[in-house]
């Protein structure tokens, strides 16, 4: 099984177990190169491995690690493991029957943790599919966080497992293009959500400056325009004014000598004289009998 269907069957375990199996993650899957295989083809399958200390890594150096092809196992053990954050003594072989296929080379790269590797060829084994292990003799103990893999088939035909693995490479070709596109459409994603985002805040911010803009204008015109008592005081003043004007001109009039003609004014006996006169021409004439 090449490293494509190993991720898929890994996220597929994980979202048939209950939510709780999130939390573990403690497990390790065999990677194969070819998942259909036919009599006499060569395999070659390897795990990382985490041990527990670093004790039992340099203990399971001593050479006494195997792979088995299973047949039959109850693969509920497995999901059983999964289900918790860090299981003891888990692993059972039940009644499935176990074949030693070859043996594990271990390299310990750092302190617990490991490069398993096997290199077989396949024996007579009956069509079917099989799970493969990682275990000691008699597949009694698994091999530091190794859990079996549950895809591998045997097929009677070599030209059928070839058929099988061009297949099987075909779809893990568009298995990983479907994946390259989609991370590319949630990069885009992202990528459009962050710029709608700085948008929004750049919106925001401009609608900020604008409201502040228009509170400096607003105040502005506040303290240049006149306020309404301010406006009464100076027609109340304009008022006064005018009274007080029209009262000095009619108070300067009355003070004023009448008018002359060419300054004479006539005398008391002028006066006398022009009334007599007026008197006079007003009678009717007296008529003589």
């Amino acid at each position: 099984m090449r490293t494509a269907r190993r991720l898929m069957f890994a996220s597929l375990m994980v979202l048939l177990l209950p939510s709780s199996a999130t939390a573990g993650g403690w497990w390790s899957f065999i990677d194969t190169n070819r998942s259909t295989v036919a009599v006499g083809q060569r395999v070659k399958a390897e795990a990382e491995v985490l041990f527990s200390s670093i004790r039992a890594a340099r203990e399971a150096q001593d050479g006494r690690f195997y792979v088995y092809a299973l047949r039959g196992l109850d693969y509920s053990i497995v999901r059983r493991a999964m289900n918790k954050p860090s299981p003891k003594d888990w692993w059972a072989q039940g009644d499935a029957d176990a074949l030693e296929l070859g043996r594990v080379v271990l390299r310990i790269s750092e302190a617990n943790l490991g490069q398993a590797r096997a290199s077989f060829t396949v024996p007579e084994l009956a069509p079917a599919t099989y799970a493969l292990m990682f275990c000691d003799a008699g597949c009694a103990h698994p091999l530091g966080d190794v859990v079996p893999t549950v895809d591998f088939t045997v097929v009677a035909d070599p030209a059928i497992a070839e058929i099988a693995e061009r297949t099987t490479r075909l779809e893990e070709r568009v298995a990983a293009r479907q994946a390259r596109s989609l991370a590319a459409v949630r990069a885009a994603g992202r990528r459009a959500r962050t710029a709608v985002a700085n948008t929004e805040a750049e919106v925001r911010a401009l609608g900020e400056r604008l409201r502040a803009l228009d509170r400096k204008v607003a105040e502005a015109a506040n303290a240049s325009r006149p306020s309404v008592w301010a406006l009464a005081g100076w027609v109340i003043a304009g008022g006064f004014a005018g009274a007080f004007a029209f009262l000095m001109v009619r108070r300067r009039s009355a003070k004023l000598p009448p008018r002359t003609v060419d300054g004479w004014q006539p005398s008391d006996e002028e006066l006398k004289a022009l009334m007599t006169s007026q008197q006079s021409r007003s009678r009717p004439p007296r008529v003589r009998g």
